[in-house]
């Protein structure tokens, strides 16, 4: 045949430059009844809402066009599933998150539909079982469907006179008799973030920024009044200003984003948090020993834990109206936080850690002083410059920023207290690791740093 393929121009890089995103189909599959498209349809809606490029190619709307000539038998429902997945591929390779609700009865088939797309780009498909009982979608049946394929009215009926074969090794299975609509989205959104979280971390980021932004004046309202203090269990203050700090934090972030969860000081821990690879985690007033004595040195810190790793930081100086973020990949950076003049990723914002050896600059806290630090330091007096205090997340802070170089923490913290301020130390090109040099993880069972922390802004610097 004089047939030839013709290459693309436009380099599939430069598709998802421009889309902010990368192909991937999500493939419904189920009986009719289900629930497939009613998913399909919130998923869609809620990508959507979420800035993602989305499209629903919808099994029952193919066949008023695309597929129109194609009847019933195996044949043609195989046929039928060829032409589906050939165009998803097509919106796969314009970089373009592809949801398909079709029953797709036959496993064949379907492994056709995953091998085709997989071949323009591994990693791009995704096949969600929407799994539900045959009485279940029996009952469902407003359009008397299945009553009709069971007298014997309509043939080749999916489930009835025609086979259904369930899916081996799907990526998300959904029943439906036992989840309800919006776990069911949830549990699919989750993936598609989890997937795109490289151009995604991008706008969890923003709103971040702006919950903690908009945090901070509520918290500078109350730092320019008398407040009360109270105290718990564990002796530490507790303010007005870390409660309502922490309630507008946790709303904003809802609000956005429903389907990551949260850990934040100042409200009850939930255990979901642990079977999911997301977690912010919040410490809606940080310093808040510095808040009480007006000195100025207390953060607002909202960090993104992914796979137990920090990927995302926000700390926010409101009496500095001072913002230090950092999103994986993408850098560090401190600016002066304007909702009108803000530039996120400004070049003439970004900071990274100093290259000094020798002549440190090396952090202590303000509130807890420590001896077993004092002794390390004069064992090294020789390489140290000075010593500068502060208090809460400023301390790390500024060795992102390349103003100081070293500081050590033996004294327990929480997971609330270190991981915004990792994630800017990490993306400035600092180290920071457990007080036995391993790897500091977060989202985990039990939130207490119990090692302590070190800080360097080189690993030549570390003090033994």
């Amino acid at each position: 045949m004089d047939i030839f393929w013709h290459n693309h121009e436009i380099k599939s890089a430069d598709r998802i430059k421009n889309n902010n995103q990368r192909g991937l189909v999500l493939w419904f599959t189920g009986l009719s009844g289900s629930g497939k498209s009613t998913v399909a349809v919130r998923v869609e809606q809620e990508l959507t809402r979420l800035g993602f490029i989305s499209y629903l190619l919808d099994g029952d709307n193919l066949r008023h066009g695309l597929n129109s000539n194609l009847a019933f038998s195996n044949q043609d429902r195989n046929e039928n599933v060829r032409r589906i997945y050939e165009t998803a591929a097509l919106f796969c390779d314009a970089q373009i998150i592809t949801l398909v609700s079709a029953i797709s009865p036959f496993i064949q088939a379907r492994t056709d539909a995953r091998n085709k797309i997989k071949a323009a780009a591994e990693d791009s498909f995704c096949e969600i079982y929407i799994k539900a009982s045959l009485e279940t979608c029996i009952k469902r049946d407003t359009k008397g469907l299945y009553k009709k394929a069971i007298a014997g009215e309509i043939s080749d009926f999916t489930g009835i006179s025609s086979p259904y074969e369930e899916p081996e090794n799907p990526e998300i299975v959904i029943d439906t008799d036992f989840v309800d609509i919006d776990e069911a989205v949830k549990v699919i959104v989750r993936y598609v973030i989890s997937k795109q979280i490289d151009f995604f971390v991008k706008n969890i980021l923003e709103t971040s920024l702006y919950a903690a932004y908009d945090a901070g004046k509520v918290i500078m309202e109350i730092y320019q009044k008398d407040f009360a203090i109270e105290y718990k269990d564990d002796k530490t203050p507790l303010t007005e200003a870390d409660k309502k700090s922490d309630e507008m934090i946790r709303g904003q972030l809802a609000k956005y984003m429903p389907y990551i969860c949260m850990l934040t000081e100042e409200s009850a821990d939930n255990e979901v948090r642990h079977s999911s690879d997301f977690c912010f985690i919040v410490d809606p007033l940080d310093g808040t020993k510095e808040f009480i004595k007006k000195n100025g040195e207390f953060t607002v810190n909202i960090g993104l834990a992914y796979k137990y790793r920090p990927i995302m930081g926000v700390v926010y100086v409101p009496c500095q109206d001072k913002i230090y973020y950092s999103a994986k990949n993408y850098g560090a950076f401190a600016a002066d936080l304007n909702k009108s003049l803000f530039k996120l990723f400004d070049e003439k914002d970004r900071i990274k850690v100093s290259d000094r050896k020798d002549n440190l600059v090396v952090m202590k806290s303000r509130s807890h002083g420590d001896e077993r630090l004092d002794m390390l330091l004069e064992k090294h007096r020789d390489k140290i410059a000075s010593e500068t205090e502060s208090g809460s997340s400023l301390k790390g802070c500024l060795i992102a920023e390349g103003i100081a170089d070293i500081y050590y923490r033996f004294g327990y913290t929480m997971e609330w207290d270190t991981c915004a301020m990792h994630s800017v130390v990490s993306e400035a090109g600092g180290i920071f690791v457990q007080g036995d040099k391993s790897e500091m993880k977060y989202n985990r069972v039990n939130s207490l740093n119990d090692k302590g922390f070190i800080i360097l802004n080189r690993e030549e610097n570390i003090l033994d």
